[in-house]
């Protein structure tokens, strides 16, 4: 019978699930399968908290730098990439980890891809009105519509606040009503899915550390190379944590002492909704990230072995 374990690590953004899931693959015969959003693009790396060239050198990593930032990667490619990974992974006579912070990734893997109905002519007509009315005024709207929803998504997510509002639109039902159902069909998968949980005056610590490490590593620099070799600032990825942050500074807007502190404001708010989608995953088993190594470590052996 084929081998379906599959380990899973996730959590809030600087909580340490890079250094965690080193950690479990120089103990375990583990090849780590990237579950991060942004990872995926070449070129996007300060920004990002890539693993470095060296400990990917060491320990095998799948799906970085798979893409090129002007290039469409979604959930659906992920599920593709990463289950070809998987496949691969197994016959080497290894168990995957799939570890990262991007939750609908994750959730597209475990679970399917969302069969959340869909109707081209209300996306069309949502997409004039968030040219017309403005993205405060359709994010206004989903928080009416869907508290739930609007909390787990960025105010200027503008494909993720149309896509609710075309969800609720089609379905007549509120879109985390929907997902909720969702969310409790049999996987395909026999999973350990560890999360990091983090006191949040200790992880607003570390993010906002993590975000000056970042501007002293050469984000700046990263960003203007990203700009001087054609990859504009209206890309999707341009429009992520840091690299938005920095172009909002290259364009005279803000300082840049202002980047960094909305750069650690914006990263605390997208690591609170990291938490609160942790928090409602059934499978996921939270332990301390202070001292996640030890307590992983007999998870994981108990669950390969």
């Amino acid at each position: 019978m084929e081998d379906n374990r599959l380990l899973v690590l996730s959590g809030p953004t600087a909580a340490g699930k890079t250094a965690l899931a080193l950690s479990l693959a120089r103990i375990f015969p583990l090849e780590i399968v990237n579950a991060d959003s942004l990872q995926v693009y070449r070129g996007m790396d300060v920004g990002t908290a890539k693993p470095t060239a060296e400990e990917r050198r060491e320990i095998p990593h799948h799906l970085i730098d798979v893409a090129a930032p002007e290039e469409a990667y979604n959930a659906g490619r992920f599920v593709a990439d990463a289950e070809c990974a998987i496949r691969g992974i197994r016959e080497r006579g290894k168990f995957p980890l799939v570890a990262g912070g991007t939750g609908m990734y994750i959730r597209a893997l475990l679970r399917g891809l969302d069969p959340l109905p869909s109707d081209p002519r209300v996306r069309a007509e949502l997409a004039r009105r968030w040219r017309e009315e403005g993205g405060a005024a359709l994010f206004a709207e989903l928080k009416g519509i869907d508290p739930p929803s609007a909390e787990a998504i960025h105010p200027a997510d503008k494909v993720r606040i149309l896509r609710a509002l075309e969800i609720a639109a089609v379905a007549g039902s509120p879109p985390s009503r929907l997902k909720g159902r969702w969310a409790k069909e049999e996987g395909k998968f026999r999973i350990l899915f560890i999360s990091l949980s983090l006191d949040r005056e200790k992880l607003y610590r570390r993010i906002d550390a993590r975000v000056e490490g970042m501007f002293r590593g050469g984000l700046v620099e990263e960003v203007r190379g990203l700009l001087s070799a054609g990859y504009g600032p209206d890309l999707k990825p341009m429009k992520a944590l840091g690299y938005r942050h920095v172009l909002s500074h290259l364009s005279g807007a803000v300082s840049l002492p202002e980047a960094v502190e909305e750069m650690k404001r914006d990263t605390r708010r997208y690591a609170k909704r990291q938490s609160t989608w942790l928090s409602r995953e059934p499978l996921a088993v939270r332990i301390d990230a202070e001292n996640a190594a030890e307590t992983a470590s007999a998870m994981a052996r108990k669950f390969l072995f």
